[in-house]
């Protein structure tokens, strides 16, 4: 009876879910949740004042993934540290087990600020399209330059004027499916990066058969390097993307292309290592 004791205890710590994996998922969530803030405290600290609130949360929103890949190295990393992944490894676990608790509260900030640019009309997408809002800044309407960014008159002898309240200008509406776009690249960046991430923490300097310590350091580097290489590219190519759609160049929906391909191969790679 003692003989059977361990291997079932490793069975069903693999089937369930353990305090331990609370733990790690809230303090990812609580760390990504503390990085979006205080990304929005500094975008709200240096923007141009006047800005609504629902803009300023706006402007923040797209640093989401960023906040959520900061939680997911928050909870692995001590883990790591402590070798509590090795110890949950050799009671059955796979490194796919260990990580989804840090991966999925990493991840869960991305999606709540995906499902708040989806469906509330007050969060503003231009942090996703910043050339959607205002077509010119600088306007003359017969009599002086009128600012309708910074809310700012000059008359003709150069004197400056500040406006209690904007000009009603016409400002081309985002269409549905712009905000669309906005919340999937959203949520599928966040999901991709939390599962590069935790795999690049949890495989990359795993000591192989045969191989030293410092040639599993440099793997380590190599594999954190690749994932954020990948993150990286596609994230510039979703902003060309975002950019060109908001001159109603390009469908607004191309933008979250590259963050599909870097979420179907974060899954391709964790199901390669899991």
């Amino acid at each position: 009876m003692r003989d059977w004791g361990l291997p079932r205890r490793a069975c069903h710590l693999s089937r369930s879910v353990t305090r331990w994996d609370v733990r790690v998922f809230v303090r990812a969530a609580f760390v990504a949740t503390l990085a979006l803030a205080l990304s929005w405290l500094l975008t709200a600290a240096t923007d141009e004042g006047g800005v609504a609130w629902g803009e300023r949360i706006g402007r923040t929103l797209p640093l989401a993934p960023l906040c959520s890949a900061v939680g997911v190295w928050a909870a692995i990393a001590p883990m790591k540290a402590r070798g509590e992944a090795r110890a949950l490894e050799a009671l059955g676990r796979s490194k796919s087990q260990v990580s989804a608790s840090a991966m999925a509260g990493g991840a869960c900030v991305a999606v709540v600020a995906a499902v708040s640019v989806g469906l509330l009309p007050a969060i503003s997408v231009v942090g996703f399209y910043p050339t959607a809002r205002h077509s010119t800044g600088w306007t003359w309407d017969g009599t002086s330059f009128v600012d309708t960014v910074g809310r700012l008159r000059v008359t003709e002898d150069g004197t400056p004027i500040r406006l209690v309240a904007a000009p009603s200008v016409p400002e081309p509406s985002p269409i549905p499916r712009d905000r669309m776009a906005a919340a999937l690249a959203t949520a599928m960046t966040g999901i991709a990066t939390a599962l590069l991430l935790a795999n690049a923490l949890l495989n990359a300097d795993e000591k192989r058969p045969g191989s030293s310590r410092p040639r599993a350091r440099r793997t380590a580097r190599s594999t954190l390097a690749a994932a954020l290489a990948a993150t990286g590219i596609s994230g510039a190519a979703a902003l060309v993307l975002f950019q060109a759609a908001a001159v109603r160049k390009v469908p607004a929906l191309l933008g979250a292309l590259p963050p599909l391909a870097l979420l179907l191969m974060a899954i391709r790679q964790a199901r390669a290592v899991s």
